[in-house]
Formats: C-alpha cells, structure tokens, sequence
C-alpha cells in the first residue's frame, strides 16, 4: 500500500500593536481549513509584553525596530512546514482560501510560489479606489486581469501568498536591508529567478486599506524611500533605475518647466491638459465599472493615484537627500 504524504503548512502572522486585528485575522484563517493535510499557525509578535495565544506556536520578539525583514527571517526558521503561508495581521481569509492558494504548491512539485487575491470590503470610496489602481498586493487590478484564471507572475506580497520553505531558504530569506518595506518584493523577485511563481485569483484575503488620502501619502512616502534602497538591493539595478526615470514627477516638471519658457503661449492650455490626464487615467481604470464594489469609487482613482504618485516622489527626494548627509 502506497501512502502519500502530504505536506505540512505553516501560517505565518507578523504583527505589532493590533491584538483586535490579529484576533479577525486569526478567526478567518481558522474557518479556512485544508482539505488535506495539516496546518500550522505561527504568531511572530514584536513586544515587550508578551501574551502567548493558545493553539499557534507564538514567538515573541522583542520591540528593537530591526524592521519587516529580521521578523519574517525570524517566523520562516520557526516554521516547520515545507509550504509557508504569509497573511498580513489586518487581513481576513475568505472561505476555501488556504486550500485555494496551497493547492497549486501540492499539486505541482516544480511550482515555487503562490500569490493569491487581495480585495477591500466595506470600507470608504478612497479605500475602493486605492484597491482599483492595485493596492495592496495587486488588488482588483490583478484580479481583473487574471479573468478566473492562474497566470505567471514575480509579484508576490506578504499580505498573501505561499512559498515552498526551501525556496525561501535558498535565496537567503528576506532582505533585512529593506527597512522601509518591499522585503517581499525583493523575495519574490529572487525566488521567480529561480522558478515558476504564479497568481491565483480563486485565494481571497480582504485588507484593511488606507482608505485616506493623508494615510497613502505617508504610507507612499516610505515607499518611495524603498525605491532608492532597492536599487542596491535589487538583482536588476538597471531595471529599478529605468522605472525610477519613467515615473519621476520631477522630470515631467522640469520638461514642463522647459516647455513654458520656450512656449510661454502653451500656458493657457493647462488645465486641459490636467483634464484630459485626469480622463486618460478615469479610462485606463475603467475595468473597475464591472464590479459593483468598487464601481462608486471609480471617479476617485485620478486624485488617488496622484496622491501616491507624490507621495513616491517626496520619499525618493528624502532618501536621496539622506544618502548625501552621510
């Protein structure tokens, strides 16, 4: 008789300071059973005050700001399954999630990684538009485009996602250098050099967005910053520099800039200019009309997507001009 081995899971939670978040995140993932095999869950608290939480295994580390990476190195060496499930602590998994986003990782040995959908509910209309335009972890927009279907993919997030725990152990983990976030891009992006990751749009989690524009501001600031770490970081620098040129704002300024001083009388067609950007946008993200969630938030997207767009651009400036004090 031939006895087929299934695989141990690990479910890793990294949280700090939002006990009524985990205690949701927790329920979800335990109406999320697998429909074989077993599962584990691993709790990596950063405190000082430690408060074990019954059927997980609970590590507590102590609150020295070492940053995302040094916490997730930390929750992989204590997990003893062969698949590591990442979920953020103010997500929730919809039902069949675990087995949906595990099952490719069991069903094909040469797969390394597996990201899964992330969608906001019940939240503000700046919520629904930050989702649109792909935040976090891909929302609607990844989605979208997967129509149903798995497809490849190098863009895993945390927020949720799997990955075989040798595949994680043979890149040499997260990079603890990224201390303002994109730890996981910079995993995801040396485990699919390895091998084949994909996306699978049937693995639901829902996130707690930002859902004001104060909030993606900073929160796009620090990754802005991340940009310029990355770009030591990253195993394709040349790619990071080109993409940081692409999306400067402050080039487009200064071409602008350039463009009124030899053109003075182009002046007075700016705000139609501003119009029609704000239309071309409006129109690219016009996929969000087909989901009755998110179709209210739809106008918001072009306010949105400049927020984050200076946000970005004022944490590269910080960055650079830090780099330049040391």
């Amino acid at each position: 008789m031939i006895v087929l081995m299934v695989p141990l899971v690990s479910i890793v939670i990294c949280t700090r300071d939002r006990p009524e978040d985990l205690a949701r995140a927790l329920s979800s993932i335990r109406a999320c059973p697998l429909e074989s095999g077993e599962a584990e869950i691993v709790v990596v608290e950063e405190t000082n005050t430690p408060h074990p939480i019954p059927g997980t295994t609970y590590i507590a580390l102590p609150r020295e700001n070492r940053g995302f990476g040094f916490v997730r190195n930390r929750s992989v060496q204590s997990c003893k399954g062969e698949i590591v499930v990442f979920i953020d602590d103010d997500c929730q998994a919809d039902i069949g999630w675990l087995s949906a986003l595990t099952a490719p990782l069991l069903s094909d040995g040469n797969l390394l990684g597996v990201a899964g959908a992330v969608l906001v509910r019940d939240c503000s209309l700046i919520g629904y538009a930050e989702n649109i335009l792909g935040f976090p972890g891909g929302g609607l927009r990844y989605l979208h485009e997967a129509k149903g279907r798995m497809m490849p993919t190098r863009h895993l997030s945390t927020c949720n996602c799997a990955y075989r725990r040798d595949a994680i152990l043979r890149v040499g983990g997260f990079d603890e250098e990224a201390r303002w976030g994109g730890e996981d891009f910079l995993l995801a992006e040396r485990v699919s050099a390895l091998g084949r990751c994909i996306y699978t749009p049937h693995a639901v989690v829902y996130h707690r967005p930002r859902g004001q524009l104060g909030a993606i501001f900073r929160w796009f600031v620090r990754r802005g910053q991340s940009d310029i770490a990355f770009l030591k970081l990253t195993n394709d620098p040349r790619a990071s520099v080109l993409f940081l040129l692409r999306s400067s704002w402050t080039l487009r300024f200064l071409v602008l800039l350039m463009l009124l001083i030899r053109w003075p009388q182009v002046a007075p067609w700016l705000p139609a200019a501003i119009m029609a950007y704000y239309g071309a946008i409006v129109w690219r993200f016009r996929f969000a009309r087909a989901y009755p969630s998110h179709r209210r938030a739809w106008w918001l997207v072009p306010i949105v997507k400049a927020t984050m767009d200076l946000g970005t651009e004022l944490g590269r400036w910080k960055a650079l001009v830090g780099r330049g004090r040391r």
